[in-house]
């Protein structure tokens, strides 16, 4: 059996039959939890803040979302209804005048650990409820989210960004027999690594590598599965994950200094690349041709470089200097150019080193 937990439902997966349970409710908006969620953690004045509540120096501000999804809301709403300039003006978008209040910014952040606290209690549900049934010991169970989410860091809300709050996620993988006592690893993995890993570790035929060109082919991947991880964790593995998000996609400002309005409609003129290695957050806006879907890497908009080396352990107060244009790191960013250009085979694990060129 294979359980596959994604953040709106999770789906029981025998042979050809799956069952659903439709009760597994994970965080999303609105952050709707039972009170005793609430009540595990403290009173709302002792909630943290983030401690980068502005966005990153130098930042380009195409990179930048005004969050609108969470404004639709009206309590949120009627706090930015006279604050115009905060979708428009850069001078005022990337200050504290556009910034979520203190208290609300508690509130939320509260409501949503809340929420977290309520999926991993339906998790549990599902788990008890398979080892009842009596199959504990032979079921692969996936826990993953699509996406992350920031929750006032650099100003930002919600998921609409490159920001390493925004892209990175959570991915756990139980393996009866091989993952009993706990484990974990520092390599960097994709959630397109999902399906080869579980086809792997049911001992189902792998598909091959999707090919350079692969529109006309039926089945392919693009992952690498990483069950040789879970025996080595500590092997050397991919050199970077990858992902990307379109401007204005409805939450990016609206015009871009420097540059033209958007279109009426043109939700993605401009695509953000974004590459995470072991030291860096690297990112380029580039003209995109939604028809095409293809990427004018000479028209750019927008180029990022974020330092990971000191904090590796931590997600929520890094990203704070825009280092791309740092003159002792032109090399560095000459390099990540040309990775995040070529794609994820330029960074495939090492035993796929033959596959790169298919």
């Amino acid at each position: 059996w294979i359980i596959l937990v994604y953040y709106h439902r999770a789906f029981i997966i025998a042979g050809t039959h799956a069952i659903e349970y439709n009760f597994l409710l994970f965080q999303h908006t609105p952050f709707f939890a039972p009170k005793k969620y609430f009540d595990l953690y403290p009173s709302l004045q002792d909630i943290s803040l983030p401690s980068n509540p502005l966005p990153p120096v130098d930042m380009p501000a195409v990179a930048w979302s005004d969050w609108g999804a969470i404004k639709s809301w009206n309590d949120i709403k009627a706090l930015f209804t006279d604050k115009p300039l905060c979708k428009n003006d850069t001078s005022v978008a990337f200050t504290e005048k556009c910034t979520m209040p203190v208290n609300k910014t508690r509130e939320l952040r509260k409501a949503y650990y809340a929420a977290v606290s309520y999926s991993d209690a339906q998790v549990g549900r599902v788990i008890e409820k398979l080892e009842s049934l009596g199959y504990g010991n032979d079921t692969i169970i996936v826990l993953w989210g699509d996406h992350g989410w920031q929750l006032g860091e650099h100003g930002e809300w919600a998921k609409f960004t490159n920001f390493e709050d925004a892209t990175h996620v959570p991915f756990l993988l139980h393996v009866p027999g091989t993952t009993n006592s706990g484990m974990k690893t520092s390599a960097l993995v994709e959630l397109i690594d999902i399906f080869p890993s579980l086809a792997e570790l049911a001992g189902i035929p792998v598909p091959e590598m999707c090919p350079k060109e692969s529109r006309n082919i039926d089945v392919c991947v693009e992952g690498s599965s990483v069950a040789p991880l879970l025996k080595e964790p500590t092997r050397p593995w991919k050199q970077g994950s990858f992902s990307q998000y379109p401007r204005p996609d409805g939450v990016g400002l609206k015009a871009i200094p420097g540059h033209p309005p958007f279109a009426q409609g043109d939700n993605e003129h401009v695509m953000g690349y974004t590459m995470r290695t072991d030291m860096w957050r690297y990112t380029e806006w580039v003209s995109f041709n939604h028809t095409s879907g293809q990427a004018d890497w000479n028209t750019v908009w927008g180029v990022e470089l974020y330092n990971h080396t000191a904090s590796m352990a931590t997600n929520f107060d890094d990203e704070n200097i825009n280092l791309a244009s740092d003159p002792s790191l032109q090399k560095t960013v000459s390099i990540l150019h040309s990775t995040l250009k070529e794609g994820w085979r330029s960074a495939l694990p090492p035993h796929f080193e033959q596959e790169k060129s298919v």
